[in-house]
């Protein structure tokens, strides 16, 4: 797994400091589709895609609250 983990660092950057950087869910999630496009751009696995998504799903899960607020961050 932690090869795969790499090629999506390589081309979408620190995917969990962008995530915990968003205030509201529904930016993290439009985020997701940006790495989603990034990562397409330059890696054509199902595979790793497949990953992205689980991964960004765990971090999003863990970010935000049930109103959509991140966790991490003030108000």
């Amino acid at each position: 797994m932690k090869k795969e983990y790499k090629i999506i660092e390589q081309h979408c950057g620190h995917v969990t400091e962008r995530i915990k950087a968003c205030k509201r869910k529904h930016i993290a999630e439009a985020l997701k589709q940006r790495l989603c496009t990034e990562l397409d751009l330059g890696c054509h696995s199902e595979m790793i895609k497949n990953v992205l998504n689980k991964y960004i799903d765990d971090i999003v899960k863990k970010t935000f609250d049930a109103n959509g607020n991140n966790i991490y961050l003030e108000n």
